[in-house]
């Protein structure tokens, strides 16, 4: 379905309460068993972010246009939304909450990425274009050993992955990956969050990155998956879909 006001496709599946993903570097490729996790417990809405689905829409030149557009796409639900981001994801789910949380009834920030407080000389994020695929395969899943297998892939999925890369590029080149302001912005995120990261993340290299984020939330829970790195929603889908509805179920608890 095309949300009218945003102008993005939505992808609607499962039953429950609402929840909106937002997805990964690598778009929606390898996060189907996450999803069909979620959709078990929630009514997941996915939007299909321009440029990763191959249509660079000119509407959207920044991640502010695409937090805004997403900000659109919340509000058209219609009921409150539990928001889940996944690396890039997480970085549109802060931008999207820091405007406003009017509509929201939670976020869940999964290995966020889109902050920066280091010194100039050093990197914040492994550098995706620059670093040899071993590296960056054991940046993403603690080993590159763990990364998925792309031998069996068909043109159309290397075509996806290539759209990912360049949209990612389109986004996030500079400054890379984060916006300068949104550290300063995160006490604005008035609902309660979900913190989650992956004990092995090896593409997130500022040692405080975590905290930085952890200490700037009112009301933040925070979660360490052991054995896996910055894919979470890849290689703990299970246990990362357990865990949001856990804390989602905890909150409805709260609020009866």
């Amino acid at each position: 379905m095309t949300n009218s006001s945003s102008g993005l496709d939505v992808d609607v599946s499962g039953s429950g309460p609402d929840l909106m993903l937002l997805h990964g570097l690598d778009g929606t490729l390898f996060s189907q068993p996450f999803r069909d996790g979620l959709a078990k417990r929630f009514t997941v809405h996915v939007p299909a972010l321009p440029g990763w689905t191959g249509n660079r829409d000119p509407r959207y030149r920044s991640v502010d246009d695409l937090a805004y557009a997403l900000l659109d796409a919340v509000e058209a639900v219609g009921r409150p939304v539990h928001l889940v981001g996944c690396s890039i994801g997480g970085w549109l789910a802060a931008e999207v909450a820091t405007k406003s949380c009017q509509h929201l009834a939670s976020v869940t920030l999964v290995s966020p990425v889109g902050i920066r407080r280091a010194e100039p000389t050093q990197r914040s994020y492994l550098d995706l274009f620059a670093a040899a695929p071993q590296t960056v395969a054991a940046g993403m899943y603690g080993d590159a050993a763990k990364a998925p297998d792309l031998s069996g892939f068909a043109p159309a999925q290397f075509l996806e992955l290539a759209q990912a890369n360049e949209a990612v590029a389109f986004y996030a080149w500079e400054p890379y990956l984060h916006n300068p302001s949104l550290l300063d912005r995160l006490h604005r995120i008035s609902v309660p969050t979900l913190l989650v990261r992956g004990a092995e993340d090896g593409f997130i290299l500022q040692p405080d990155h975590f905290d930085l984020i952890r200490e700037r939330l009112a009301s933040c829970r925070t979660e360490v998956i052991p054995d896996v790195g910055h894919r979470v929603e890849e290689q703990a889908a299970d246990r990362l879909a357990e865990l949001v509805a856990e804390f989602t179920d905890q909150l409805t608890t709260k609020d009866s």
